[in-house]
């Protein structure tokens, strides 16, 4: 089950799964501020797979109006200073225990807030959010991808701290030396690296009919093998199995760099690819040397088109069609999977129509031709054979 959950994942989300987590300390376990200042400490950071995490209890703090709690900068220097002037850009945390504070335009009442505060050099003001907690005893503080967040909060976003926020790894100082002294103990601070899960492969397989039109000759096939698989994040790949064209087995014929986007209100997968050629494994012997063939051999392809649709349980495949041509030896073959090519001429009369009447050998009469040989009794009384294979 834990398969088929993956397998409809895969097909309409790119979250990345965490399989396990790995953290290093930045500040002792249970430190107190206690007004000291927080020398600055190297931290390389990966926002795509890391993030700070901060548990913090502000009951030790004073009554005294914005304590410093901590200050992240992507300068050494800066990560301590109000005004940017080493090219610094530093965010900073400060918390108002309780106590009358100056907003810019009046004196406003803070109780249990915290003020995140962010400075660039060459900003004459301050970006600034707010937030009040309920139990400041235990107050998680996560910087990571998408800002910071307190207590489960988004806060403050990372848009709006693009220095702090490069790709790739970022250097960065943790510290806490900027404004009025602060008293909070900081039960833990810590950067957590979140691992990525293990992919595996996730392969469904379907049966259907098929045609193929190769040489001039159109072949119908009853029961022909796919296979859908997922073989990277977000890219899939068709396996079409004993590919064949008139009485030409060739071999299996796979098409690599499929993505799909998913119909919201159908759940249809549309599927399209950026590659151009397909390769070819399990090579028919008789074949092979004859048309130039060989494992892992490519053959371009062109107009790839199809759907996929998944039953309700997403386990398995309801309905797979897709569509292709490829040129073999000079000869253009045009490949159908999930359709039959609609019947031409002879092969379309039926009784009904009164154009012919149709009988087995054995003289049985038929409502449409049938695989092997036929009679066929038209209009005009002529009677001939007609074989299908």
């Amino acid at each position: 089950m834990k398969k088929i959950l993956s397998l409809i994942a895969m097909l309409v989300m790119t979250a990345t799964a965490f399989a396990e987590t790995t953290s290093e300390k930045i500040v002792e376990d249970n430190y107190a501020l206690a007004g000291n200042v927080l020398s600055p400490k190297a931290v390389t950071v990966n926002w795509d797979t890391q993030k700070l995490v901060a548990v913090l209890d502000m009951t030790t703090c004073s009554d005294t109006e914005n304590e410093r709690v901590f200050s992240v900068s992507n300068n050494e220097t800066d990560v301590a200073n109000w005004e940017q002037t080493n090219g610094g850009s530093t965010v900073h945390l400060f918390y108002t225990k309780n106590a009358q504070v100056w907003t810019g335009t009046a004196m406003g009442l803070y109780h249990q807030k915290f003020a995140v505060q962010y400075r660039y050099q060459g900003d004459a003001s301050a970006t600034s959010h707010y937030k009040e907690v309920t139990d400041p005893s235990t107050v998680t503080v996560v910087m990571d991808k998408t800002g910071i967040s307190i207590d489960g909060e988004l806060v403050f976003p990372a848009a709006e701290m693009p220095n702090l926020y490069g790709e790739g790894e970022n250097q960065l100082y943790f510290g806490a030396g900027c404004g009025t002294p602060g008293y909070a103990t900081y039960k833990s601070v810590e950067l957590v690296t979140e691992k990525a899960e293990t992919f595996s492969p996730v392969t469904l397989s379907t049966t259907d009919v098929a045609n193929a039109v190769y040489n001039g000759t159109t072949t119908n096939y009853d029961a022909k093998t796919v296979e859908f698989v997922q073989y990277e994040e977000g890219k899939y790949k068709l396996v079409w199995k004993t590919l064949e064209a008139g009485s030409t087995i060739f071999g299996d014929y796979t098409i690599k760099n499929i993505t799909v986007a998913e119909d919201a209100d159908t759940h249809v997968l549309t599927l399209t690819t950026t590659d151009t050629e397909g390769t070819w494994s399990n090579v028919n012997p008789a074949y092979g040397f004859v048309f130039g063939l060989a494992e892992g051999t490519k053959t371009a392809f062109t107009g790839f088109e199809g759907t996929c649709k998944l039953n309700e349980t997403k386990d398995a495949i309801e309905k797979l069609k897709f569509k292709f041509n490829i040129s073999i030896m000079g000869n253009e073959a045009n490949l159908v999977f999930g359709e039959k090519a609609p019947e031409t001429g002879i092969n379309a009369t039926t009784v009904a129509e009164g154009a012919a009447t149709l009988f087995t050998v054995d003289g049985v009469k038929l409502s449409k031709l049938q695989k092997g040989l036929n009679i066929v009794r038209s209009a005009d009384g002529k009677v001939k054979k007609v074989l299908v294979k």
